[in-house]
């Protein structure tokens, strides 16, 4: 189904206010965890070889189904003796930059097609139009329990863009929305944003900057210390309670691959970092806390940022014989490497959106991943295959926009440049191996 990228292609603070909309609940996070650099603070295993991608997959022949978790063997028997309603899904999307309705409401330099004047974003109110074609997108998925979003407006953190999802979103069973909080002293443009139908009972955010040491360990590409933490983004820490089991999710945007090869490699890495730094953290504090890493990556998972930076890995069985490994398991490797992709640019099929589990997620305690779950939404036909891609079968049918001389025109037609990634969890106390 996919065909992948060149090689030539070119390559985001203490938690502030945050608000959980739907629950109504008003709190301050826990201050922001300090940063280490190069492995410093933790003692990581030698990086291991990981298949590369590859440059001429062969076919895939793909399945017939649409549901969001597969109908396979092995999922099938996973949750064969699991009680009802003890697996969940969680899912990943980058629904390409949502705004909201306030054309006023941007701390951040806001981008040409969504200024007053010259767009019809808030004339024809296509911001609801979006927020149903997002809505209509996850209900495709399957409506996860859990869904992380990519590019939402930051606003400063006083975007609208979860009040006006709201609606769509509680008739699919959410209740629960956390916008993902930006250092206000350096606004940038677009955030995440975690809808639940679980409660969230945190909701934080890791403080990213960086140093000149960071820029040099990888080299100039004629940046600096300075451009590169003005799009510095946050991390977003959303700590949810499934059914009394706390599951901590980062939802993460990394700096963008454009510019030429090589640009932002050094801040992909430097995030990169610190989220596994927080991980390796909460692990010591907290032995067996199930935790989950996702969003857009913009890095490919056999490029130094997920190897060397998140310690991503294809080794399954040595999470499973140690769940203190501090290696993250990537879940593309559930799937063939012809599957692997879930981004278009310049003709080239790309996996940039990641999730990565814990070692704690194979321990059979508290929560398991299902293995043999995890898909792109879309690759497996159905509606999401006819409304989410292209009729190539590959490529996402991106959110439609045109500009000419009276200024940019959103369409209404289209989702977003991305695909969702879904995959299914279960508490495993309620699972059993065998009858």
């Amino acid at each position: 189904m996919c065909s992948w990228r060149s090689n030539s292609l070119s390559r985001v603070r203490s938690s502030s206010l945050s608000v959980l909309f739907g629950s109504a609940v008003l709190f301050v996070a826990t201050p922001a965890l300090a940063r280490h650099r190069s492995g410093a603070g933790s003692s990581q295993p030698p990086r291991q070889n990981v298949p590369a991608q590859p440059s001429a997959p062969s076919a895939s022949s793909g399945g017939a189904l649409g549901q969001a978790t597969p109908s396979n063997d092995l999922v099938t028997s996973s949750l064969r003796y699991c009680a009802p309603g003890s697996s969940f899904t969680v899912a990943t999307y980058n629904v390409e930059n949502f705004w909201d309705d306030n054309a006023n409401n941007s701390g951040a330099n806001t981008y040409n097609e969504y200024k007053n004047g010259g767009s019809n974003w808030y004339s024809d109110q296509m911001y609801n139009v979006k927020a149903q074609r997002i809505a209509a997108a996850i209900r495709m998925a399957g409506a996860p329990d859990v869904v992380a979003m990519e590019e939402h407006e930051s606003a400063n953190n006083t975007s609208r863009t979860l009040e006006l999802l709201k609606p769509y979103l509680e008739e699919l069973g959410y209740k629960f929305f956390a916008l993902g909080q930006q250092n206000p002293n350096n606004p940038v443009a677009v955030t995440s944003a975690v809808v639940s139908k679980f409660p969230i009972s945190k909701n934080e955010r890791l403080d990213f900057s960086m140093t000149n040491d960071q820029v040099n360990d990888v080299g100039p590409n004629n940046e600096t210390v300075d451009s590169l933490n003005s799009s510095a983004r946050d991390p977003q820490v959303v700590t949810i309670d499934v059914q009394g089991t706390p599951l901590r999710l980062y939802a993460s945007h990394w700096k963008s691959r454009r510019g030429g090869p090589g640009a932002g490699d050094a801040m992909r890495l430097a995030v990169a970092k610190l989220i596994k730094n927080d991980v390796d953290v909460q692990m010591q504090k907290t032995p067996g806390l199930d935790m989950l890493v996702m969003g857009d990556f913009n890095s490919y998972y056999d490029e130094e940022p997920l190897q060397n930076g998140m310690l991503s890995t294809d080794d399954k069985d040595s999470m499973k014989r140690d769940s203190s490994d501090p290696q993250m398991y990537n879940l593309w490797f559930e799937l063939p490497a012809a599957e692997r992709c879930s981004y278009m640019y310049n003709g080239q099929l790309q996996c940039i959106d990641h999730m990565l589990t814990s070692a704690s997620l194979f321990d059979g305690k508290g929560i398991d991943l299902v293995e043999g779950s995890f898909q792109v939404v879309g690759h497996n036909g159905g509606e999401a295959a006819e409304k989410l891609m292209q009729s190539d079968g590959r490529t996402p049918k991106r959110w439609g926009m045109s500009k000419g001389s009276n200024g940019v025109r959103f369409t209404g037609t289209g989702y977003s440049d991305h695909l969702p990634l879904v995959a299914t969890f279960k508490l495993a106390g309620r699972c059993k191996t065998s009858k």
